[in-house]
């Protein structure tokens, strides 16, 4: 039971952070996923052999991307930037218990409010250092789950990353997850996947900017 009720609590820091991102609060947002993630640390060395009872039963294939797609928003390229961000946190249902989906969304909504944070209040040296904060826990965030049942989740990463690359002077890391993620949407179109367009539409808009001038170096 009190393991069940610190998994709650990790749960419950995650969806904060998520509000945060919503509320452009980056600061909060990025102070509740260190949070989060220490918790469910915490919560693997306590009780790793409970844990992976209770999470084993639980476990669907796809569970990332049915997050993402429960929070049904049309994302698109913000006319004021010239870079379109994955920006939706990922909220977490209440009933959630499988640990590898868990600990692949906090990394991801940790590194989301490094990167948004970044964007919106820093600039030089600081600003270069939460990008590759942010770069850092996205490869995290792909390596911990299975991002062949998760194909939006993984869009959202190397794109995110992609925008990244760009932002710190790499444009050529960059044109090379851009390439790559113009596959994986022709993926999109082939399974009917529409929902999943909806969702990354806006990633277009980093096709067309990623070809011109070096981007700004932080």
């Amino acid at each position: 039971l009190n393991m069940m009720m610190t998994l709650q609590h990790v749960i419950e820091l995650n969806n904060q952070t998520v509000a945060f991102m919503n509320q452009q609060q980056f600061y909060n947002a990025r102070v509740t996923a260190s949070s989060a993630m220490k918790h469910h640390r915490e919560l693997d060395r306590e009780g790793e052999q409970e844990t992976s009872l209770q999470t084993s039963s639980n476990s669907s294939a796809g569970f990332i991307d049915e997050c993402m797609l429960r929070d049904n928003v049309d994302e698109s390229c913000n006319s004021s930037t010239e870079e379109f961000v994955y920006q939706r946190g990922i909220l977490l249902p209440s009933d959630a218990t499988n640990t590898i989906d868990i600990t692949a969304i906090l990394i991801f909504n940790s590194a989301l409010s490094h990167q948004l944070l970044a964007k919106q209040d820093h600039e030089g040296a600081t600003q270069l250092r939460m990008l590759n904060k942010a770069k850092q826990l996205y490869e995290l965030a792909y390596d911990s789950c299975d991002m062949e049942d998760n194909i939006l989740f993984k869009f959202a990463v190397i794109n995110n990353t992609a925008v990244i690359h760009k932002a710190v002077g790499n444009a050529t890391k960059s044109k090379e997850c851009l390439d790559y993620l113009v596959s994986l949407m022709m993926l999109f179109v082939d399974r009917g996947c529409s929902m999943h367009l909806r969702q990354v539409h806006g990633f277009l808009a980093n096709v067309n900017t990623s070809t011109p001038e070096t981007a700004h170096a932080a």
